[in-house]
């Protein structure tokens, strides 16, 4: 769970999951991660600084909601060239490594708000798919309303790589 907060994604997913590492740059988020979930699993640092000798064994699943601002409408328009959502780019850097072990995480999961599909006329959306298709993974992309299981609205965009060493369930692709 990368840009993990207080854990919600991991809450999301339930006991069921086994979380094996967890990471946030925020001393505060940190804190609350480990108030949430217990001592041991995340490490506090930035993702650019993080190496694969940190992240143990092979994750079934890795979930990265990176920062937002520079894609939100509310944001510059830096895209992924800005500093908070082109932390994206650090994070990718990890799972290249990652797959270069023969460690490539089966999913891939990337949370973040919808103007991720317009930034730049959609090149960065385009970008986030290209890395995924580059590093081995079937990719596409859903939109999900939060009103759906909260009492908020806000639509949030999840992209989803499945790695090509893993079939696909039935249903999820279309022609």
């Amino acid at each position: 769970e990368f840009f993990a907060g207080g854990g919600m994604a991991r809450a999301g997913l339930g006991s069921s999951w086994d979380c094996l590492f967890a990471n946030d740059f925020d001393h505060k988020k940190s804190r609350v991660y480990e108030s949430n979930w217990g001592a041991g699993v995340l490490k506090t640092a930035d993702v650019g600084g993080l190496i694969t000798a940190d992240l143990p064994g092979r994750a079934d699943a890795v979930w990265a909601s990176f920062p937002c601002q520079d894609l939100s409408l509310a944001g510059g328009g830096a895209g992924l060239k800005g500093d908070r959502s082109g932390t994206f780019w650090p994070f990718w850097s990890l799972m290249k490594a990652l797959i270069k072990e023969g460690r490539a995480p089966k999913i891939i999961v990337l949370e973040n708000v919808c103007g991720a599909l317009t930034s730049h006329d959609g090149k960065d959306f385009a970008s986030i798919c290209g890395a995924l298709q580059q590093g081995g993974y079937s990719c596409g992309a859903v939109v999900i309303d939060a009103a759906l299981f909260v009492p908020q609205s806000r639509p949030r965009l999840f992209v989803i790589g499945f790695h090509g060493d893993i079939e696909m369930p039935a249903g999820v692709t279309s022609d």
